[in-house]
């Protein structure tokens, strides 16, 4: 079986990362729109040789999943994942239900056609302070 899921930078469909069950293996096959390597995420895009010809391997997404989830020797890690519903800690299906989100950038994965400013961590956040307190971020 086959998961497809877009990777976003806010807004922008920068590319489709793939998950083959089968084979346990993922790939990424960037936008041909993408023209500017701002939208390269790091560790998914080797930034020491930064190019829009990388191709990321499936060691490259795995390093990029591990960035963006808690590690499995956080505390509590078990009281976590109940909380997320999951019964064992796989990096893949935590990336799923975060949405590979982080408050310290825009990149995100998408499985429909959800919008940035519906549910980004990071977006809300910012515009919860500039509600709740009436200044900009």
């Amino acid at each position: 079986m086959l998961e497809n899921y877009t990777l976003m930078y806010k807004n922008i469909e920068v590319g489709n990362i793939s998950y083959n069950q089968d084979k346990d293996e993922f790939s990424f096959k960037l936008n041909e729109e993408i023209k500017d390597t701002k939208y390269l995420p790091p560790i998914l895009y080797d930034y020491t040789n930064l190019s829009l010809d990388y191709k990321p391997t499936h060691e490259n997404i795995l390093l990029w999943i591990e960035d963006r989830i808690m590690p499995p020797e956080r505390d509590a890690i078990d009281h976590i994942l109940d909380k997320m519903g999951l019964s064992i800690y796989n990096p893949w299906t935590i990336l799923k239900e975060n949405k590979g989100m982080t408050l310290e950038d825009y990149w995100w994965i998408r499985k429909d056609n959800e919008k940035y400013e519906q549910c980004h961590i990071r977006y809300l956040l910012e515009n919860k302070i500039r509600t709740d307190f009436g200044r900009p971020v």
